[in-house]
């Protein structure tokens, strides 16, 4: 019976009729001026949605909420164990996170729609996405939330990957900080399982450090430490690199391509 259900849901997910309607109804709604709106109150809608969700069938405990700023640009980076970690992770913050999503994940007619009202940006692995990267300055710009994953993709293992340089080039660039998330108990989740949430402290990039291959490295090196430390068990800690109580504003220059 299990095996039949799971194989409903996957054709849902694959051959959803909605999609065939979707998009049509979103170019209406971006021509009478009302689409930003309709995408921001499906997003709260399913906030709240997933909120419940992981309340009654993965509760656990979730710590560090406050320390998400309240207003200004930021890197929301947590690690990648399930499809659901964006989900499980940003229904915990108050602000808006814009995820950058692999493009593969669009070819679904069910998460298409989804992915699109929500305010995620499609990104082509393996190269450099300019459009991806034009679309990522276009938010910070505005001030708002990106959630990246450092590590690309989700670990096979349970163990924490490798991490790309992408989140620490804009952090550099914009003189924003990133948010440290850790995940924990998602790898291979099951309903009923604990599944934490731990924000950490925002890190700040020195104002002194360039953009540059050297300092990317480093400040990735730190976003791993930080990152590692709330996956473990116990209450987990973080530190600012640099101590300040304002988010340095989001400046609008120009710099070279980024590239993980």
């Amino acid at each position: 019976m299990a095996k039949m259900i799971k194989k409903l849901i996957k054709h849902i997910i694959q051959y959803n009729i909605l999609d065939y309607f979707v998009p049509p109804l979103r170019k209406f709604y971006r021509k009478i001026g009302i689409l930003d709106f309709m995408d921001t109150r499906f997003y709260w809608l399913a906030w709240r949605l997933v909120r419940i969700a992981k309340q009654k069938l993965w509760s656990g405990k979730v710590t560090g909420v406050s320390n998400i700023p309240r207003e200004g640009a930021a890197i929301f980076l947590p690690n990648h164990s399930h499809a659901l970690d964006p989900f499980l992770s940003a229904s915990q913050v108050h602000r808006k996170v814009h995820w950058v999503s692999k493009l593969e994940n669009y070819k679904y007619p069910f998460f298409r729609p989804i992915l699109q009202s929500s305010g995620s940006i499609p990104l082509r692995r393996g190269q450099s996405d300019k459009n991806a990267i034009r679309l990522i300055k276009k938010e910070l710009n505005k001030g708002e939330i990106i959630g990246m994953f450092p590590e690309g993709t989700r670990t096979k293992d349970g163990q924490l990957r490798r991490f790309h340089t992408g989140a620490a080039r804009l952090c550099l660039e914009y003189g924003i900080p990133y948010i440290p998330v850790g995940i924990r108990n998602t790898f291979k989740l099951e309903v009923g399982r604990n599944v934490e949430v731990h924000i950490g402290k925002p890190r700040y990039p020195n104002p002194s450090w360039k953009l540059n291959y050297d300092n990317a490295k480093k400040f990735t090196e730190l976003m791993r430490k930080d990152i590692y430390a709330l996956t473990q068990k116990g209450e987990p800690k973080s530190v600012r690199v640099y101590e300040t109580e304002e988010i340095f504003p989001v400046g609008i220059k120009k710099s070279p391509t980024l590239e993980n």
